[in-house]
């Protein structure tokens, strides 16, 4: 049991409680009753408080610790996860990927398993390992002696001396250059040396030191050892010569092998075999960064668009804004931020540089033509006028005033980024593909379509053991999300743009979605932006959970999920001064039969019934055309006026779109007031019977303490 005595957190009158772990608990009553006060303010409170205090005190600084609930007594409470019903953070940078942890994994996935190709010529890019090169070596070198030499930049002037000096001292005795190899353990070969480098590497030929001689009998230790200390010494590149028997060399020195090149050193005749450790494209000569995690986050520095900072769209001004209602002439304020009393200057030097470009200043702006209207927004090439492009560009240097900011965002609209087209990431991010996509491509995908496709991935057995960690992370989220009616949603979907039933879930899903036994769920109201039809996936992922073992406390009124509770808690009979205490405790059916609020509409014996009247359709319409904002499929919509109209559907269904995005906005528009700029519709007809429109949402009422 979790015991709970004399907790008096807000309204709550000294309650004593008694709840049985590994079970679903409902918590009901009238809001502000004080249901959030016992499961967020004192269960979960105390629960995070009391797992935090068992880090280190350099660990707890950087932990938010809520305050010591007011009680007398709390025992027997596991350590707590809080899933709050609130609206999603308004941060661009936020995707249902990142809330569910799943983009997480999957950057993991590509950092790990993920090729590169070239974005030029297509090709897979890979670095050579000491381990590789000494596989193709070994192949090749089964009869034949084998030098492993390390490339070498030749130095300028007097350096060879200090070089060949530098060289002994570390052991290695043999430089190969013109063909030749010196040995510079002796007079003669150091002697031969310089004079080679006095006459013959004039026009910057490469020398190489000789890190090791093999022949085939030696062991695979040996050969990768010898190689990693070529790639070491020869600053990421290594090379490799295989000496060609004699009934081989007249048809080596003829062509060349796909495994390498021919070159005479020492009168005989070698397969030169180069090996890069760092990724290169063999073709086109460009480097890649090697994947690791950070490159495919759009958070990190590392991995961002160049761009867009890895926001995956930039400001751009909106000529539609700029410029309400093109039957007005530049002089009558066609250019609307130029109507502004302290941008009158503005106007008047437009209207001056109409005049010397032979601008008509009193025709209406859609009749200008199309180079005229060029120069009004892009001014002259000498710069003596910069036209609207360069106002707005003047005012972006000097917008550190928040008025000033303001009045720039009024007049631009997001579009996306030219450099990665909305991906967010850098192009050598885009470069490392699975299965054929990059994580943009796949992150873009619908999560049902994702999953099926990191199922039939073609990975061969190393790739398997790598990576099943990570794909059975994912798969897990991805199923979730699945299974509670998400599957049309894709991982790069931003969450600020998710219905609040879409986002309640996404939220649910990054916490529910990992594998925690014997914790304490509180939920605050999960059901809230849920059709009915959506009612019955989320029961079935909250019961998973005591599945597991842990413990579910629900702040709720849906009757569905109460009624599929295992213990239901009413807090009341009020709220405020007359809330705080809990008024009845037991199971669904003890409910039902109590007398209690919930237990009379539980039961039916209470409840509103449809209205015996409605009110007539005779005070107009107002009919909104072609909406296909998001979602919407050229929706046609007429809504009654002087009566209350209600859009319904399920959660995602494109009724903020409609509502919130389309409509209100328009009609802020077509009766010239301030607002937001509209989701795509064709035409708004009956605006004119009204004189104001306002938005109730569910945004805070303010965030001031006053």
């Amino acid at each position: 049991m979790i015991s709970l005595r004399g907790v008096h957190v807000h309204n709550l009158k000294h309650v004593d409680l008694d709840l049985p772990r590994g079970k679903l608990i409902a918590i009901c009553g009238p809001s502000g009753s004080g249901k959030t006060s016992l499961a967020l303010d004192t269960l979960y409170a105390e629960g995070q408080r009391r797992y935090i205090e068992g880090f280190s005190p350099y660990a707890r600084q950087f932990l938010e610790c809520l305050e010591k609930p007011a009680a007398d007594k709390i025992t027997g409470l596991p350590p707590a996860i809080a899933v709050r019903s609130q609206r999603g953070r308004r941060s661009s940078r936020a995707t249902v990927g990142t809330a569910t942890e799943a983009y997480e994994y999957l950057r993991v996935l590509f950092a790990r398993i993920g090729r590169v190709f070239c974005l030029e010529c297509r090709r897979e890019v890979r670095a050579d390992t000491p381990q590789s090169a000494a596989d193709t070596l070994a192949e090749l070198n089964r009869e034949a002696r084998l030098l492993i030499l390390a490339p070498l930049a030749p130095p300028e002037g007097s350096e060879f001396k200090s070089l060949a000096e530098d060289l002994r001292e570390r052991g290695f005795l043999r430089i190969v250059g013109g063909g030749r190899t010196y040995e510079l353990d002796r007079e003669e070969g150091r002697e031969a040396f310089f004079r080679l480098a006095g006459c013959q590497l004039a026009a910057g030929e490469e020398l190489a030191v000789v890190v090791d001689r093999l022949s085939a009998q030696s062991s695979p230790q040996r050969l990768r050892d010898s190689v990693e200390t070529a790639f070491r010494q020869g600053g990421g590149r290594a090379r490799g010569l295989v000496e060609v028997s004699p009934s081989r060399q007249e048809e080596s020195e003829s062509a060349e092998d796909a495994r390498g090149v021919p070159t005479v050193l020492d009168g005989r005749t070698w397969r030169r075999i180069e090996f890069v450790n760092e990724l290169r494209c063999a073709t086109c000569e460009r480097l890649y960064i090697p994947p690791e995690p950070r490159l495919f986050s759009f958070n990190s520095p590392l991995g961002a668009c160049p761009g867009c900072a890895g926001v995956g769209n930039r400001m751009a001004l909106d000529a539609e804004r700029i410029v309400p209602d093109p039957s007005k002439s530049l002089a009558e304020g066609a250019i609307a931020p130029f109507s502004a009393a302290s941008f009158r200057r503005e106007l008047k030097r437009l209207l001056e540089f109409a005049e010397e470009q032979q601008i008509p200043s009193d025709a209406p702006y859609r009749e200008l033509k199309p180079e005229q209207q060029r120069l009004v927004w892009e001014g002259t090439a000498d710069g003596q006028y910069g036209g609207v492009r360069g106002f707005f560009a003047g005012l972006e240097g000097r917008k550190q005033s928040a008025p000033l900011r303001s009045f720039l965002s009024r007049w631009r609209v997001e579009q996306a980024c030219p450099v990665c087209l909305g991906s967010r990431l850098r192009p050598e991010a885009l470069a490392v593909r699975i299965g054929g996509k990059n994580v943009a491509e796949l992150a873009a995908l619908p999560i049902t379509e994702a999953r099926e496709f990191l199922k039939a991935l073609p990975l061969d057995h190393w790739e398997r053991e790598v990576g099943q960690a990570m794909l059975a992370q994912i798969d897990t989220r991805l199923a979730f999300l699945a299974a509670v009616g998400l599957g049309y949603l894709s991982l790069d979907r931003r969450q600020h743009s998710l219905s609040v039933g879409e986002h309640q879930r996404v939220t649910l899903t990054g916490v529910l979605g990992s594998s925690l036994v014997n914790m304490l769920y509180v939920l605050d109201e999960p059901s809230v932006g849920l059709h009915a039809e959506e009612m019955a996936p989320l029961r079935e992922a909250i019961a998973a959970l005591c599945s597991r073992g842990n413990t579910v406390v629900l702040v709720e009124h849906e009757e569905e999920l109460l009624r599929s509770a295992d213990q239901i808690i009413e807090i009341g009979p009020g709220a405020g001064e007359r809330g705080g205490r809990v008024t009845f405790q037991g199971t669904p059916a003890a409910m039902q039969a109590s007398a209690t609020v919930t237990g009379e509409y539980l039961s039916g014996r209470r409840g509103v019934g449809a209205p015996a009247r409605r009110r007539a359709l005779s005070r107009g319409r107002i009919r909104l055309a072609g909406a296909r904002g998001n979602n919407l499929k050229n929706v046609t919509v007429e809504f009654p006026l002087g009566v209350l109209c209600v859009v319904s559907g399920v959660s995602g269904a494109g009724k903020s779109s409609l509502v919130e995005d389309t409509l209100y906005p328009a009609l802020r528009r077509r009766l010239r007031l301030e607002g937001p700029a509209a989701l795509a519709f064709d035409d708004l007809i009956g605006e004119g019977q009204m004189d104001d429109v306002q938005l109730v949402d569910r945004s805070p009422i303010g965030r001031s303490p006053r």
